[in-house]
């Protein structure tokens, strides 16, 4: 009867201990395991721990503590305690246990598998999540040139004071959530994810300010006097939309809660009815002669998507999946107030990413409206067709940044660098890919956005230029989630600054205004800059020293514990 309990046990530690750290040494006693505070912490590992199978590696990464482990380093062993030799990482706790297994180990093909059936629920959602902006375009547009100018500029206003902000700080979770649950630190995702939560509902005060008080002065200022009315309607739209900004955070932080966690489809299904409801809304509250309101019923249409999708995705984490790393402590605990530095830091460096491309771009297209309305609308159709497309990498980079912070949390080096090299090779034959059916298919594509041949034949030009972007563009944004899963994403940012505005903008107006290349030299400059960040960031990722990042990783476990993390 003991024998038959002894080999039940051991067949289900052996079931879960397929992510478990790896054993540096066998040599060293049991005994030396001493120090109080992080046995404690190892402990609290394995109690937080989600059973899962053998086969289910993809859904489910981090280190286990197995029973004998946790009997070893348990509260009752007050020799091994009293003795205190200063260990200071789980590294080396873990180096100590004879009885630990090797290093997880995970495979090519599986990297592969795993990585394109989880990008393509994101992409899905990315582009739906992107329609939301459009369906106002498109709604306002027939109202007349002002109304469409108005949207324009309102947009490109809360994206860079906002929307940018938004995404750059809920990134820092990227890092934080997922390596946190690559450990098996439920409780720390929860904790994580409330803080930066409250982060982002503070800096919600200062946005709501400048949209509700301050925008029409700003937008007037850029434009000119003589737009006066221009930047009223801009405006309006900017008030009415803060007050779907909560929401807004609310969703985004919950969809990073959810990624960290490799649940990829949740934000899809909620978009598959936002989506929808949003361009019913918009036509509804726009345009239907009884209930109408024109112009301000499209921002009115986004704030109310806003909401629907910030309690649809909550209602998915409470009554679906998710929940189980929702924190235990109140949502008023001072837990979510302490130990903001390293949330703070990756949000910092996320932002500069994000903004110094965004921002960029926006230069750019001001550099084009210098030289036509033709150039402007050949812009706009380039613009909109890279952002469609960049909705791919940007998937991929989310499913890399999880899953390379997931083995980073386990300790699982070998796992980690099998991940990096299947989503770079994915990302070049991607971007390859995308070049090749932008450039075959170009007149096909611009022809669905103009029948004007002038615009048509500029767009074409360009379009060439745009298609050799592709393969940068994707490579770049997939380095970018594995610096991002690594926690090191200051990196992207300093080469983003540096390559944007020392060399892109620079270049830009020298070859199209110099060397009188127009909006070609436009997109060429670009070009420039973006190999420039590729090359770089690849660099960095192919001399990653993986150990120290593993390190840094669980010893922020460790200061996540000793500051009172459940």
């Amino acid at each position: 009867m003991n024998s038959s309990k002894m080999s039940q046990s051991e067949e289900d530690a052996t079931e879960r201990s397929y992510l478990l750290p790896r054993r540096v040494s066998e040599s060293v006693c049991d005994e030396e395991i001493d120090d109080g505070e992080i046995i404690s912490y190892v402990k609290s590992r394995r109690e937080s721990q989600i059973p899962s199978k053998w086969d289910d590696i993809e859904a489910d990464a981090g280190p286990i503590i197995t029973g004998s482990m946790q009997s070893n380093v348990g509260p009752n062993n007050e020799a091994a305690v009293a003795r205190r030799k200063s260990t200071s990482t789980i590294g080396e706790i873990i180096s100590h246990a004879s009885n630990m297994p090797s290093e997880p180990e995970t495979h090519f093909l599986l990297e592969m598998k795993t990585m394109i059936r989880n990008t393509a629920p994101l992409v899905v959602t990315f582009l739906l999540q992107y329609s939301l902006t459009v369906t106002s375009v498109f709604s306002v547009g027939h109202l007349g040139s002002d109304a469409l100018g108005a949207v324009s500029l309102a947009s490109m206003t809360a994206n860079i004071t906002g929307y940018a902000l938004i995404e750059g700080i809920a990134a820092s979770l990227d890092t934080l959530c997922s390596q946190a649950y690559g450990r098996k630190d439920m409780q720390a995702v929860g904790v994580h994810f409330v803080r930066c939560t409250y982060l982002l509902l503070l800096l919600f005060v200062p946005v709501f300010y400048l949209w509700v008080f301050k925008s029409e002065a700003v937008i007037l200022y850029l434009i000119g006097e003589e737009n006066r009315e221009l930047s009223k309607l801009a405006s309006s739209y900017l008030r009415v939309t803060a007050l779907g900004i909560p929401g807004f955070i609310l969703f985004e932080n919950a969809k990073h809660f959810l990624q960290s966690q490799g649940i990829f489809h949740a934000s899809t299904y909620v978009l598959i009815f936002a989506a929808p409801l949003n361009v019913l809304l918009s036509y509804v509250l726009v345009w239907n002669k009884s209930i109408g309101m024109g112009f301000i019923g499209a921002p009115i249409a986004v704030v109310i998507a806003d909401w629907f999708m910030c309690i649809f995705i909550f209602w998915y984490i409470f009554y679906v999946n998710g929940y189980q790393c929702l924190p235990k402590a109140s949502l008023f605990s001072k837990l979510y107030f302490t130990n903001w530095s390293s949330m703070v830091r990756l949000s910092i460096a996320n932002v500069l990413v994000v903004e110094s491309e965004w921002f960029a771009f926006e230069v750019l297209t001001f550099f084009a409206s210098t030289f036509g309305k033709e150039a402007l609308a050949a812009q706009s159709i380039l613009t909109t067709t890279c952002v469609l497309s960049y909705q791919i990498p940007f998937s991929l980079s989310i499913v890399a940044s999880t899953r390379i912070g997931w083995f980073i949390g386990a300790a699982a080096e070998t796992s980690a660098v099998i991940a990096t090299r299947v989503s770079l090779l994915i990302s070049f034959v991607g971007g390859l890919t995308s070049a090749l059916v932008l450039y075959m298919l170009r007149n096909f594509i611009i022809s669905l956005y103009t029948s004007d041949p002038l615009v048509h034949k500029l767009a074409a030009k360009v379009l060439v230029i745009a298609s050799l972007y592709q393969i940068n563009d994707f490579v770049t944004c997939v380095a970018n989630g594995i610096l991002r899963g690594q926690g090191r994403q200051a990196i992207g940012g300093v080469l983003n600054l540096v390559s944007y505005y020392l060399i892109a903008l620079p270049s830009a107006f020298a070859f199209s205004h110099y060397l009188n290349m127009n909006l070609i030299g436009l997109w060429l400059g670009m070009l420039i800059a973006l190999w420039v960040i590729s090359v770089g960031e690849v660099y960095f990722v192919v001399r990653s020293d993986w150990s120290a990042i593993i390190d840094k990783s669980v010893s922020r476990g460790v200061s996540e514990h000793r500051t009172g993390t459940p």
